[in-house]
C-alpha cells in the first residue's frame, strides 16, 4: 500500500545515528544512542486528562498529527536459519550446525513514524507538516535529532522539512482503521483486463503486419510476433492490476484529527449520558437530551472535545 492513504500521510523515516562518543555536561563521556534513548525516555506519551501533573506528549500540539512513534534500532533481528526442505539439505550435504549469513547495522539508526493529515499526499504536504510541527516543538526535536548525523544543517523548519525528505522510506503497510464500510471503488473486471491485452496484441500484430508487406518475414515473424505480443499482452494486464493496486483510498468521512477527537469526546459523555438516564421518564429523557446536545456541541469540531495526547476526557 501507498505512503498516502484514506486522506493520511504515512510518514516512515530512518536517520543514521551518530558514533562519536560525547561529553556530557558533567564531565563524563558516553556514546550519542545513549543521550538518544535518554531523550526519547523523557518524551512524555499520552496521559490521562485532568491530571495537571502529567505532561502531554509534544506531538499534541500539532493539530494534524493522530499517530507517532520514534525507537532506536541497534541491528536487524536474527530470525534462525532459512527453512528448506530437510530431506534435500540432507541429500547436499548442507551442515545444518553451520549458520546462515546475518546482516548487522554499522551504527544504530533512529526510525520515525507519523500519521497525519494530508489533502493530496504530496511531497508539499509533507513539508508543510514538518514545517509545522518545528514550529510547535522544536526544542524536544532538537533534543532527539541532535544525536543523527549531519543535523547540524538544521535550523528551521524548512531545513527540518529537508531532513526529513532526505530519511524518508516507503511505507508499504500503512495502519488506518477509520472507515467503517468499505468505500465504492470501481472494480478492474475482466472486460477491462481483455481489452488492454486485446490492444497491446493488436499494435503488435499490427507492427507484424506492416513488416511483413515492406520487407517479407513470412511464418518466422508472425509466430515471433504472435509470442511477443502474447507476452507483452500479460505484461500490460500485469501492470494494469498493479496500477489499480498502488491507488489509495479515498479519505474516509469525518476521519480528520479534529473530527476524531470530537467523536470521542461525544462517545464518551454519550455513555455517560445512557447510563444516568436509566429509568428515566420519556418527557425527562428528552429535557436531558437537549442538555446533552447544548453541552456537547456535536456539530462544534473546535470546543468542546477531546485533548489531543489524552487518553479519556
Amino acid at each position: 500500500m501507498p505512503t498516502f492513504d484514506g486522506g493520511h500521510y504515512f510518514f516512515t523515516g530512518l536517520f543514521p545515528v551518530k558514533l562519536k562518543a560525547e561529553c556530557r555536561p558533567n564531565g563524563s563521556w558516553t556514546a550519542p544512542s545513549h543521550i538518544l534513548r535518554e531523550a526519547l525516555a523523557t518524551l512524555p506519551n499520552a496521559s490521562e486528562y485532568g491530571r495537571p501533573d502529567v505532561r502531554r506528549s509534544p506531538f499534541a500540539r500539532c493539530r494534524s498529527t493522530h499517530f507517532a512513534r520514534l525507537a532506536v534500532i541497534d541491528d536487524t533481528a536474527f530470525n534462525g536459519r532459512e527453512t528448506a526442505d530437510a530431506i534435500l539439505q540432507a541429500v547436499q550435504g548442507v551442515d545444518l550446525l553451520a549458520h546462515d549469513p546475518v546482516d548487522h547495522l554499522r551504527q544504530p539508526w533512529l526510525i520515525f513514524v507519523v500519521d497525519f493529515d494530508s489533502p493530496d499526499g504530496s511531497d508539499a504536504s509533507r513539508d508543510e507538516w514538518a514545517r509545522g510541527l518545528w514550529d510547535v516543538m522544536e526544542p524536544e526535536l532538537r533534543a532527539v535529532f541532535a544525536n543523527c548525523c549531519e543535523f547540524d544543517s538544521v535550523t528551521d523548519g524548512a531545513s527540518f522539512a529537508r531532513y526529513l525528505a532526505r530519511g524518508q522510506i516507503e511505507t508499504h503497510l500503512p495502519f488506518n482503521d477509520y472507515w467503517i464500510d468499505p468505500p465504492t471503488i470501481p472494480a478492474l473486471g475482466v472486460g477491462r483486463m481483455l481489452a488492454q491485452a486485446g490492444i497491446v496484441l493488436a499494435l503488435v500484430l499490427g507492427g507484424a503486419w506492416l513488416i511483413d508487406r515492406e520487407w517479407g518475414g513470412g511464418w518466422m515473424l508472425w509466430t515471433a510476433a504472435v509470442l511477443i505480443g502474447i507476452a507483452l499482452a500479460l505484461y500490460a494486464v500485469y501492470r494494469l492490476i498493479l496500477s489499480r493496486g498502488e491507488r489509495s483510498w479515498p479519505a474516509a468521512p469525518n476521519s480528520d484529527l479534529k473530527s476524531i477527537l470530537k467523536s470521542v469526546y461525544v462517545q464518551q459523555h454519550f455513555t455517560r449520558f445512557a447510563i444516568a438516564q436509566q429509568g428515566a421518564s420519556p418527557e425527562a429523557l428528552h429535557e436531558a437530551f437537549g442538555r446533552f446536545l447544548a453541552e456537547t456541541q456535536p456539530a462544534n469540531l473546535e470546543a468542546p472535545t477531546q485533548a489531543a495526547g489524552a487518553v479519556r476526557s
